[in-house]
């Protein structure tokens, strides 16, 4: 590929860095600084940028189902001081791509809801009593799933603040992001309640297990 048709790939992907979630804007640094054949990358992250939405009805649906859960008041709302339903519609109409991205988080049996404010956004988290329906998949493969559904990873400090409010994995556990130096060691983090608590530790990135999934983030801009 030519200089000129590397340049303006990553100018597109600069355009869209708004749609991009934090793995994939790490691959983005990385693109722009590395003076490599980087045409496999550039296509790849091309496609990965290329903007999905939801139909109105599909839209429409999603933010019903969202709002009915809302209604409902879950424990963890009280932490969060109660959240303002209306602003989140704001802030979910206001970004398609990422709308369409909640609805593969609730699509795979995440039950995705609010678990923390910013002052300039939302933050959506997977809040199925049980690791989410995306299961028996190594680390590197629940990375994957998680880029191409365009949602990062749960961090292991945002695993710890749902569970102050309920009990999450009593009978799975869930992948987290992991620190790269740790994932070079060949471990990945994950999550579950043992013998009444909560506990995070490291385990083979390789290993697979039908009672092991993997819990997302989300971050929705305020509108």
């Amino acid at each position: 590929m030519a200089n000129n048709s590397i340049e303006l790939a990553l100018s597109v992907l600069e355009a869209e860095k708004a749609n991009l979630n934090a793995g994939q804007l790490k691959r983005l640094a990385e693109l722009t600084n590395t003076g490599e054949d980087v045409r496999s990358d550039v296509t790849e992250a091309l496609e990965t940028t290329e903007k999905r939405e939801l139909t109105p009805e599909e839209q429409t649906e999603l933010l019903s189902t969202l709002e009915a859960r809302s209604a409902k008041e879950p424990d963890h709302y009280r932490r969060l001081g109660g959240v303002d339903f209306a602003e989140v519609k704001k802030a979910l109409e206001a970004n398609p791509a990422l709308m369409y991205s909640l609805a593969q988080m609730e699509n795979t049996g995440g039950l995705p809801d609010v678990i923390a404010i910013e002052d300039d956004a939302f933050v959506f988290g997977d809040c199925s009593v049980e690791s989410p329906n995306r299961r028996n998949l190594n680390y590197d493969e629940a990375a994957k799933m998680a880029r191409e559904l365009g949602v990062d990873m749960m961090p292991e400090d945002a695993y710890r603040k749902i569970q102050e409010t309920g009990e999450f994995d009593r009978k799975t556990w869930s992948w987290l992001a992991t620190p790269d130096d740790i994932r070079e060691a060949g471990y990945a983090l994950r999550g579950g309640r043992y013998g009444g608590g909560v506990g995070v530790s490291r385990y083979g990135a390789r290993g697979h297990n039908s009672g092991g999934g993997w819990r997302g983030v989300l971050r929705v801009p305020k509108a």
